[in-house]
């Protein structure tokens, strides 16, 4: 792909129209039929409908049900984008692959990673269209227009290194090796689930602490997994705050996942001015359940692989027990994403193949930082009651040890 100065080449993933199907008007001429015939007219209205509206579609006929089907099962499910460089005949160009759901309207938060070294934000993006037309946008417009839809929160979180598995055309080698240059996911409305992206100061006081959480964690909210990302080592205040955010003494039912990365950078829509979070605040991602639903549909599991120190890797039989005792307690819904938060410094070369091989099917958003964040947690058997576990009395205060090294932390969360 060719350069533009100092832009970043990529595609365009918005969906380009076609000409319309010749549809012959016959004695019997149905309106309905002819528009499931003319691509992608259908797909495009659905895409907009709201969720009742769609469900009427089901009755107006046969092919109006499949196409209305299609569209409710994209909808609920999460959606990706991968972008990352390849070279071929000595030329260097950048490749982005994604869901066939991306830019579907039901979108609660994104989440973007990306490698800093490889991406830079000051730079522009040149999107280039599948007619040869080309634009040039920031990069928080290239998000807002291309990947994010609607009015949708999301954040940018900078890392040591991008590695994530989405399936594809990639091998999992190649991803291991390589990386990626920029990866998302888009997290839809969950029935009964919301999920909150917010950002405050664990060192401050607990009062003002406390408040802050308050803003987004309602008295009626139950925290099922919780993302914190830190750009320092902070032991203490992380303890502090996982006080407000998860019951004392229950822990085990919270799913736990993050680390120290490089920089958290925008939320939400900010134009070219992308919002620098502070140095000290953690960034916090919550799927917060509502306790006066009688609904089962969303659960969520974490597990931390302790791999020793530097070099002192698993074998792949070992990492593979390790997942294959972590699906053991794991009970897959209808739809499920995957976070991977795996330390810098310990390379595991088959830890993405044996999760696909546990795992298969399941999108893995992935990173590489500084130090872990995370504990074992299951909905289905609490850790004291494991077999072969001791039980041993713990501070009502007390958490499980959360900040880790030479581990990675392998987050699920699944839904119907």
């Amino acid at each position: 792909m060719a350069s533009h100065g100092d832009a970043f080449c990529i595609r365009s993933v918005k969906p380009q129209w076609v000409q319309p199907a010749n549809v012959p008007q016959t004695e019997n001429f149905d309106f309905g039929e002819a528009l499931s015939q003319v691509e992608p007219l259908l797909d495009l209205i659905f895409r907009y409908l709201p969720t009742r509206d769609l469900k009427s579609c089901l009755k107006v006929s046969p092919s109006w049900k499949e196409r209305a089907e299609g569209a409710l099962g994209r909808r609920n499910a999460p959606s990706w984008c991968t972008c990352y460089r390849v070279t071929s005949k000595g030329h260097k160009s950048n490749v982005i692959q994604h869901s066939p759901n991306l830019n579907y309207n039901n979108i609660q938060l994104g989440i973007f990673i990306y490698d800093s070294c490889r991406w830079k934000l000051t730079k522009c993006v040149c999107v280039h269209s599948n007619i040869s037309e080309l634009s040039r946008k920031y990069v928080p417009e290239y998000l807002e227009e291309e990947l994010v839809p609607g009015e949708v929160e999301y954040c940018l979180l900078s890392v040591n290194r991008v590695v994530s598995y989405f399936g594809g055309t990639r091998t999992t080698e190649d991803i291991q090796t390589h990386g990626s240059i920029f990866e998302g996911v888009l997290i839809p409305k969950i029935p009964s689930v919301r999920t909150v992206l917010f950002h405050c100061n664990p060192t401050c006081k607990k009062g003002e602490l406390k408040n802050t959480i308050s803003k987004y964690v309602g008295e009626n909210d139950e925290a099922k997994c919780i993302l914190i990302f830190l750009k320092t080592q902070l032991y203490e205040p992380v303890s502090n705050l996982l006080e407000f955010l998860v019951p004392k003494g229950q822990p085990s039912p919270v799913a736990l996942g993050g680390g120290i990365i490089r920089g958290t950078k925008t939320f939400q829509h900010v134009s070219t001015d992308p919002k620098v979070i502070p140095a000290k605040d953690a960034v916090c991602i919550a799927f917060l359940k509502d306790k006066t639903s009688d609904l089962d549909n969303f659960r969520a599991y974490s597990r931390v692989l302790k791999k020793g120190s530097y070099g002192d890797d698993m074998s792949k039989e070992e990492l593979e027990a390790e997942l294959l005792e972590f699906k053991r307690l794991v009970i897959l819904k209808k739809h499920s994403l995957g976070f991977r938060f795996s330390c810098v410094e310990n390379y595991q070369r088959n830890e993405l193949e044996s999760f696909k091989a546990v795992f298969p099917g399941l999108p893995l958003l992935g990173s590489e930082v500084r130090g872990e964040i995370g504990w074992n947690s299951c909905t289905n058997e609490p850790e004291e009651d494991q077999p072969g576990k001791h039980k041993r009395k713990r501070r009502k205060k007390d958490h499980p040890v959360p900040q880790h090294f030479y581990s990675t932390i392998f987050v699920l969360v699944t839904w119907d």
